[in-house]
C-alpha cells in the first residue's frame, strides 16, 4: 500500500492496423492524465521491447487491446439458455456479462492467440465493447466503428444489443458496388475480460489548377475517389444490417451513429439521410483512449 501512494498507474492500449503496432500510454494521478504519450512500431518485437521496459519501469501497468477479427459478437441476455436458443456453441466461447442484462463474447481461440502473441497483456476486450462504452443512446439505434479493416455494427433495442455484425473493409471491391452478403453472421467465442460493469459517449470539389502540377491534382482526384468509394461502403454495410435486422423482427432504427477512426468525409451523414431517412451523426473516436479509460473502470 505505501509504495502505491507513490506509484502513479499507467495504462497502455495498442492495436495492430495494416501492420503497424499503434500505442498509448498515459499516466494518471486521481483522475487526471498527467502524461501521454503515442507511439507506432513496426514489428511485434519492438512493441514488446517497449511494453516490458514500461512494465519494469512501473509495476502498475495495464495493458489491453481489442479483437479486431470477425469471430466476436453480442447477446441480449447472460443466460446460457439464449446463447442456445441462438446457435451459439457456449462450450467454445466465454463472455463478459454488462449490467447483469446483455453480453459479449469471442472465441477460445482468439482468447489464446492473443495472449499467446501478446503475454504482457491484462485486458481484452470486444471491439463492441468500444461501441458500448460510447453508446449514449441504445434505444432503436445503429452504432457503426469504422477501422482500415473492419466495420464493426451494434443495433440496440431498449437499452439491449440485439444485432451485431462485423464486416471486412475489402480493398478490391469496385467504386460504388454493393457490398456482397454475408453467408455467416459472427461465430463468436471466448472473451477473457474483466467482468465489472462500464458506463458511457464526396464528394470533394477539386479546383482544376491549370497544368501548373498536374501530378497534385492526380493524387487529389485518387484521394477524393477513394474517400468516396469508402463512404459508399459504409453506406451498403448500414443497409445489409439494416435488412436482416427488420427481417428477423427489428424494430424501426431512429438513429445511426458513425465512430470514425479512419476520416470519412463529413457528407457521409448526408448521404445516409438520404438514401435511407435516418438521422445519422459522426464522430472521430480513439480507440486507444477509448481503451485506456474501459481498463481503468476494471482497475
Amino acid at each position: 500500500m505505501f509504495v502505491k501512494m507513490f506509484i502513479k498507474p499507467q495504462f497502455i492500449a495498442f492495436y495492430e492496423e495494416e501492420n503497424i503496432y499503434k500505442t498509448l500510454l498515459e499516466i494518471y494521478k486521481k483522475n487526471k492524465i498527467v502524461s501521454s504519450e503515442k507511439k507506432e512500431f513496426e514489428t511485434l518485437k519492438d512493441l514488446k521491447k517497449y511494453i516490458n521496459a514500461q512494465i519494469e519501469e512501473n509495476p502498475q501497468t495495464y495493458v489491453s487491446t481489442f479483437i479486431r477479427t470477425q469471430n466476436q459478437g453480442s447477446v441480449h441476455s447472460c443466460e446460457k439458455q439464449v446463447y442456445k436458443a441462438i446457435g451459439i456453441d457456449i462450450d467454445n466461447i466465454q463472455s463478459v456479462c454488462i449490467k447483469n442484462s446483455y453480453s459479449f463474447y469471442t472465441t477460445i481461440y482468439e482468447i489464446m492467440q492473443t495472449k499467446k502473441n501478446y503475454p504482457f497483456i491484462d485486458f481484452i476486450y470486444p471491439a463492441f465493447a468500444i461501441i458500448d462504452f460510447n453508446a449514449n443512446n441504445k434505444n432503436d439505434a445503429l452504432y457503426i466503428l469504422t477501422t482500415k479493416e473492419y466495420s464493426y455494427i451494434l443495433i440496440y433495442k431498449e437499452n439491449l444489443p440485439y444485432y451485431s455484425d462485423v464486416v471486412e473493409i475489402l480493398e478490391d471491391e469496385e467504386l460504388l458496388s454493393p457490398v456482397e452478403e454475408n453467408d455467416e453472421i459472427v461465430d463468436i467465442s471466448d472473451m477473457d475480460i474483466i467482468e465489472e460493469e462500464y458506463d458511457n459517449s464526396l464528394d470533394e470539389n477539386i479546383e482544376d489548377i491549370e497544368e501548373i502540377n498536374p501530378d497534385e491534382d492526380e493524387v487529389k482526384t485518387d484521394e477524393s475517389i477513394e474517400h468516396l468509394n469508402l463512404e459508399y461502403k459504409i453506406l451498403n454495410q448500414i443497409k445489409e444490417a439494416l435488412k436482416e435486422y427488420y427481417d428477423n423482427g427489428g424494430d424501426f432504427i431512429q438513429n445511426i451513429y458513425i465512430h470514425d477512426t479512419v476520416g470519412l468525409h463529413k457528407d457521409v451523414t448526408k448521404i445516409i439521410k438520404d438514401e435511407l431517412f435516418i438521422e445519422a451523426t459522426m464522430q472521430n473516436t480513439d480507440i486507444l483512449k477509448t481503451l485506456n479509460q474501459i481498463s481503468r473502470t476494471n482497475v
